[in-house]
C-alpha cells in the first residue's frame, strides 16, 4: 500500500501517521512544520499550489490519499481548503488513486441535529463554508471519492491544543448549549486507514475485472454501502459520504469538565451560553454515526469510555 496523508503535521495527520502499519509505504505533506521521521517521505507542499501537488503526485504516485490539510482560520483559509481541495482531487483522479477527504460537522447549521449522511450542508461560519465549498469540489473533482464527516478530534500523547487549552484556562468559557460528538484522535485514525484498506482492495477488484472484461459486484466489500453503491442526496448529486465521529453526545462545558476530572484539574472555566458569542456559531452538531458503526471494525468510542482506560 502506498498511501499519501496531506497535512501530515497537523494533529490529525499526525495521528494517521502514527497509526501506519510499518510495511506500508508512507509519504506526507507539510508546510510550516518539517515531519522528522524516517519512514515517512516528507515532501513540503503548498496544496494551493496546483503545480507542486502535480510534481508531488508524479514522484510518489500514491495507491490512496487522505486528504486531512486544512486551515481552520486566517487569510489563507479558503484557498487552502478550497483550492487546495481541488488540486488534490484533480491529481488523485489523473493517478487513479482513491481519495478519503476529511470534512467536519460544522457544515452544518445546528438546528437540524443529529445530522446522516444525507444531511444537506449550510454552515454559518467561514470555516463551515470552506469545508461545505471543499465537498462541492469533491464530488465534481473526484466523484468517486470518500468523504468522511468527523467531529471534535481530541488525544493525549500529545495532547490536542483544543485540551491543552482549556486544562491551561486559555478558555475561559465553555458554552453548555454546543454539542458535539467528540472523538479520539487514535480511534479516527484506525477508522481512516482501515477505510484506506478497503478502497485499495475495491480499486484492485476493479482493475482485475475491468482486465477480464466482467462487471464487478464488490460484494465483499465491507465499504458496499458507504463508498461501492454511493446515494442521491437532496439535490439529486451522487455522493460518497461517512459520518465518523465519537458515539457520545456533550455539550462544550460537559466535555471540558470531564477532562479536568480525568487530569484531576480543577477547571479553569465558566459556563457559558453560545448567544454571548459575537460570531455565530452551530449549536447542535451532532452526527449520526449508526452507517459507520455498522460498517467499520474500528470502535468509534465515546468520551466516558476513553476517559475510562
Amino acid at each position: 500500500m502506498k498511501l499519501l496523508v496531506t497535512g501530515g503535521s497537523g494533529y490529525i495527520g499526525t495521528g494517521v501517521l502514527r497509526r501506519v502499519p510499518r510495511e506500508w509505504n508512507i509519504a506526507a505533506t507539510y508546510l510550516a512544520h518539517p515531519i522528522e521521521r524516517a519512514d515517512v517521505a516528507a515532501f513540503c507542499v503548498d496544496v494551493r499550489d496546483a503545480d507542486a501537488v502535480t510534481r508531488l503526485f508524479d514522484t510518489f504516485r500514491p495507491d490512496v490519499i487522505i486528504h486531512t490539510a486544512a486551515l481552520m482560520s486566517g487569510d489563507a483559509m479558503m484557498a487552502t481548503n478550497i483550492e487546495g481541495t481541488r488540486h488534490i482531487a484533480r491529481a488523485a483522479r489523473q493517478v487513479d488513486a482513491r481519495l478519503i477527504h476529511l470534512s467536519s460537522d460544522v457544515i452544518f447549521d445546528g438546528e437540524h441535529a443529529p445530522y446522516d449522511e444525507d444531511a444537506a450542508p449550510a454552515p454559518i461560519t467561514p470555516y463551515g463554508e470552506s469545508k461545505a465549498r471543499a465537498e462541492q469540489v469533491i464530488r465534481a473533482e473526484h466523484p468517486s471519492a470518500l468523504i468522511v464527516r468527523t467531529s471534535l478530534v481530541y488525544g493525549f500523547d500529545p495532547m490536542d491544543p483544543r485540551t491543552r487549552q482549556t486544562l491551561a484556562g486559555e478558555m475561559p468559557r465553555l458554552f453548555t448549549d454546543e454539542y458535539r460528538c467528540p472523538i479520539f484522535v487514535d480511534d479516527l485514525a484506525d477508522a481512516l486507514l482501515e477505510l484506506a484498506v478497503s478502497l485499495r482492495a475495491a480499486q484492485r477488484r476493479s482493475n482485475l475485472h475491468s482486465t477480464l472484461g466482467i462487471a464487478s459486484s464488490h460484494r465483499s466489500s465491507p465499504l458496499r454501502s458507504a463508498h461501492d453503491a454511493p446515494r442521491n442526496d437532496k439535490t439529486g448529486n451522487a455522493r460518497s459520504i461517512l459520518n465518523i465521529a465519537g458515539a457520545q453526545r456533550v455539550s462544550r462545558y460537559e466535555f471540558g469538565l470531564k477532562l479536568a476530572r480525568a487530569f484531576r484539574i480543577e477547571p479553569k472555566f465558566a459556563p457559558a451560553l453560545s448567544a454571548s458569542s459575537p460570531t455565530p456559531r452551530p449549536r447542535d452538531c451532532t452526527l449520526d454515526i449508526s452507517r459507520a458503526q455498522n460498517i467499520l471494525r474500528t470502535r468509534l468510542r465515546g468520551v466516558d469510555e476513553v476517559l475510562a482506560r
